[in-house]
């Protein structure tokens, strides 16, 4: 792993943080899930850590609340 590069373990997920400037962000992300493979990916996640770790959370919150309302209508 690189020396920019960030990992942190939410909710089942693994969230990469890379050093990545893009218009005004510094940051990307990675999403992968509980197999590793990867589920979401933004290369403007942030202008610094903590918002590009908030804005990833977020995502993953999104994610798993669309799919328990998606279960529900099967």
């Amino acid at each position: 792993m690189e020396d920019s590069e960030k990992v942190v373990e939410y909710k089942d997920h693994t969230i990469k943080l890379t050093r990545h400037e893009d218009r005004c962000s510094l940051f990307a992300v990675t999403i992968l899930d509980r197999e590793g493979k990867e589920v979401k990916q933004s290369s403007r996640a942030g202008k610094n850590e903590k918002t590009a770790f908030e804005n990833a959370r977020k995502m993953i919150d999104f994610d798993i609340e669309y799919e328990k309302q998606d279960a529900g209508d099967c």
